[in-house]
């Protein structure tokens, strides 16, 4: 990723960090063992030693290539108060992550990505579902996120789990100049 990729990346961040509440301390999590599709896993807050984890798993779902570099994986891990990111592992192998932040009234989720020998078991739903209870708990009213115009699947559980889509955000994706659907959860209290 060039430094002109980071910037624009950075900039188009920055209307979630602006309004974030600054916690006295960091967002809690309890790491956890949790079951799906009967199968025994761990869900744990990640840590900095987990982000070479993270690209791998974004190579293996994007071919080849890692949207987030290690830069962007370390600052969004040091953002303890505002965001929180989750890995989810069998054994000692990290196969999915979600990150989201949290500002006074919304929830946003930044990244999440399922290793595809592990996807189609309901990992994704799973983890998006894990964000809804910590965005009502926070409390958030809405809960929203960016998914690509060909990224048909991921809609698709999207829309099962009650998002709708606001606004297409044109060459959202800026390497590859394709375009996100803004999408967001009224979330009841």
């Amino acid at each position: 990723m060039t430094i002109k990729d980071r910037q624009l990346m950075w900039n188009k961040f920055r209307e979630y960090l602006r309004p974030r509440v600054w916690l006295k301390k960091e967002l809690p999590y309890v790491t956890r063992q949790v079951m799906i599709d009967d199968q025994p896993f761990y869900l744990a807050r990640a840590s900095q030693s987990d982000i070479p984890a993270l690209i791998d798993i974004e190579r293996s779902v994007y071919g080849g290539k890692t949207p987030w570099d290690r830069w962007a994986f370390a600052s969004e891990l040091s953002k303890r108060r505002t965001s929180i990111y989750l890995v989810l592992c069998q054994g000692s192998e990290v196969v999915a992550f979600v990150g989201a932040w949290f500002s006074t009234n919304e929830a946003h989720i930044a990244n999440i990505a399922v290793r595809p020998s592990f996807q189609k078991r309901g990992i994704g739903h799973f983890l998006v579902h894990e964000v809804v209870a910590l965005a009502r708990d926070y409390p958030s009213q809405k809960i929203t996120l960016e998914v690509r115009t060909g990224n048909t699947g991921a809609q698709s559980v999207y829309r099962r789990m009650g998002f709708k889509v606001v606004k297409t955000r044109r060459n959202y994706y800026v390497q590859e100049k394709e375009d996100a659907f803004s999408m967001c959860r009224i979330l009841s209290q």
